[in-house]
Formats: structure tokens, sequence, C-alpha cells
């Protein structure tokens, strides 16, 4: 390809055709139709400028603008790699052109397009199916439901409304006008309904009741849910002719930026105030395991029983520290030592390491239980996980 983008079509063209069959390798893209979708729209259309990231020296990470503009070649080949690409930093900090590397919080991106294939896949959809997308994003996943089903039969919302009216500017150039809503996607929207399907391109902590309100019985509900530890959980649910949404967890794999209303406890803060603490405290014998409290499957049952808390890992003269910090002061650490022996430590106002070594207690009790053994029930009262089945409750969702 040429340096001024003659040939970007055709180039384009031959990225997207090797970009369909690395998805039908992988096994995210299965179908005719998805197949066809792909093919027909022009992700680089949706990503006229994007960040890419790398870790400096000090641990901070720093993006860098990538744009049709600044490096028209490099731009093209990467926005059609299976990569997720950060388009929107503190919920406002677009790429520019020759901009310096910035820090900051990636708030938007364009996910790897085999993560939107499997669950467009997924979500099973059938001719004539009436879809609401929650997150619209950069617009890429809107398009190809557009180019599957007719543009009648979508709608997305987007909280961002600089972000959606520069997707309806891309999906107009391809032909493309669905609905789009600018909003709280946790409200859905009502005017589109009722839905047949129900997919959502971002995380949040629990499925709102407003989904499974909007939607027909029989409907299909797609979201990845995440809790305070950072597990995801991804869910496939079935819409009952109550209005009783209920399925079980299918695994880990599928995640995406958390909603604009999740907050999260203020880590520095919490985290000052535990390490002052820590050497005024009495360490703990404990039999939890450094490799337990580092388990996907675990963590995503702790933050069902522990709600409000977040984790990190420091390391610091050969002992690494797995820490838990609660929103209202109370902290738990197990350190793991160059030697082999572990300690655990806990302050604050509750008791936030025997919370933890609890719920692993329970954890390995019921078989070190992997997601899949995990479903859950969304009626307007809550969001119920259970384990095996939905007599067997194990906590709640959102609380």
């Amino acid at each position: 390809m040429s340096d001024n983008l003659d040939g970007t079509d055709e180039t384009a063209h031959r990225l997207r055709a090797e970009l369909t069959e690395e998805l039908a390798r992988d096994g995210s893209l299965r179908s005719p139709h998805w197949r066809d979708a792909v093919l027909a729209v022009p992700r680089h259309v949706f990503l006229p400028a994007f960040y890419t990231a790398e870790d400096g020296p000090d641990g901070i990470t720093r993006y860098t603008a990538v744009s049709r503009d600044t490096d028209p070649q490099r731009w093209l080949r990467l926005a059609y790699e299976n990569t997720t690409w950060v388009t929107q930093l503190d919920h406002g900090a677009l790429p520019r052109p020759h901009a310096e590397p910035r820090t900051g919080t990636p708030t938007s991106s364009s996910t790897l397009p085999g993560v939107v294939v499997r669950m467009l896949e997924d979500l099973d959809v059938p001719d004539g199916a009436n879809v609401l997308e929650v997150g619209t994003g950069t617009g890429y996943s809107t398009a190809l439901l557009c180019a599957r089903l007719g543009d009648r039969y979508v709608t997305s919302v987007e909280h961002d409304a600089v972000l959606s009216a520069a997707d309806g500017e891309r999906l107009a150039s391809l032909g493309h006008r669905p609905r789009l809503v600018v909003g709280d996607g946790a409200k859905g929207c009502p005017d589109g309904g009722p839905y047949d399907r129900i997919i959502a391109t971002y995380s949040p902590d629990h499925v709102p009741p407003a989904w499974p309100a909007q939607a027909r019985p029989g409907a299909i509900i797609l979201v990845s849910l995440v809790g305070g530890l950072d597990a995801y959980g991804y869910v496939k649910l079935r819409v009952g002719d109550g209005g009783e949404a209920q399925g079980r967890f299918i695994d880990s794999d599928v995640s995406f930026m958390l909603s604009r209303e999740t907050r999260r406890p203020p880590i520095g803060p919490l985290m000052r105030a535990a390490l002052r603490d820590r050497h005024d405290t009495a360490g703990l014998d404990t039999a939890v395991r450094p490799d337990t409290l580092d388990d996907p499957s675990f963590l995503w049952t702790a933050q069902i029983a522990m709600p409000g808390t977040t984790r990190l890992r420091m390391a610091a003269d050969g002992v690494t520290g797995r820490w838990f910090l609660h929103a209202d002061g109370s902290w738990a650490v197990l350190e793991s030592r160059p030697d082999g022996t572990t300690r655990a430590f806990q302050g604050g106002p509750r008791s936030l390491w025997s919370e933890l070594e609890a719920a692993a207690t329970a954890w390995i009790s019921n078989g070190r239980p992997v997601l899949e053994r995990y479903g859950l029930t969304v009626t307007p009262e809550a969001n119920t996980v259970w384990l095996d089945d939905p007599g067997s409750p194990v906590g709640i969702l959102g609380r």
C-alpha cells in the first residue's frame, strides 16, 4: 500500500478476508451469516484513530495515538488485527495525531473482533430478530448487526453523546441507519422493544431489571458481569413468561470496560492506611494457599461474598502481598516469602481475612467449582447466583 493511501479499499478487503479466516480457524466465527457480515463491514471505518499501549520501566502504561494521518500503513494493518484497541481515555480523551504518549484510564475501546463475533454467534440471532445492543462503543458491532439483520431490527444505546454522534456518522457512511440512543444503558430503550435478543458490550456488576422487562418471553440476554475483585462471568440468560431471566455462566473469557456507573473504592488512600496498620498487626496462621487467591473461579465466588472489596498485588524485598481492601477501611493481606512460608494479616473495622478464609473454605468444600457450575436468576428484585441448580443460592449481585 502506498503512503498516500491509494489502494486502501483493496488492501482493507484483503486484510478483512484474512481476519475472517483467522476467526473461523480459532472457532469464533461459526456460521455463514456472520461470516458474510465480517467480510462486509470495514473495521477501519470505525477506528479512524486509536491508542496503542506500552508499559514503561517505571511500571506506568503510556498510550500512543495511531491514526490514518500519522502512519497510514500501520494504522490500516493494526485496525484488522484481532486485538482490542483503546479509543478513549478518562471519559473524554480521544487519540490526537502527533500527540505525545500520555497516561490515563481506558474508558472506551474497540473490542477484539474474536470476542465480538463470538458473542454474536452465541446470541443465536434468527432472521427478523429485534436486537438491543447496550453500549455502541465504536459502532463496529452495531454495523455487524445491521449487516446481518437490517437496520430496522437494531437499537443501540450509548452513554457518551460524542461517541454516539461519531458512530452515527460512521454507520451512515456505510448506508446504515439503526436506532441510536444516547442514555443510560441500564435503562435499555423501551421505545424500540420488545426485544428478541439483548447483548451488552460493557461489563456491569449485575443485570439491570429493565433488560428482561423489555424482552419478549424466550428472548436471550448475553452479558459479561464483573465484581469488585475483577473476576468476570459471561452468562447467557433466557427470559421466561413471567419476565424472570435465568441461565448458566459460560466462562470468564469475555470481558469489557466497566459500566460508567461502577464505582470502586479509592485504592491509594486505602492502601496507605493499610500499610501503616500492617506494621502494628500480629500475623495469623492460615491454610489458605496463595494460588487459591489467584484462582479466577475462587475470586468469582469471593467477590459475591465480599461486596465492596477490591484487590491488588504488591511485591517488595522478596515478599509478595496479595491485598484485599474494603471501602470501609478494612484490609487483609496474605504475604508469601521466598522460603515458601505464608502469613496473613488483617485490620480495620471488620475481620476481612476471616471473611476471605471462610469464602475459601466454602469454595474448597464445594469441590473448587469452576464458573460453569454457577447460574444466575434475574428478577425485578435481585440477581441471585446459584451453584449447580437454582435451589442452591450462593449470593446476590449488585448489592
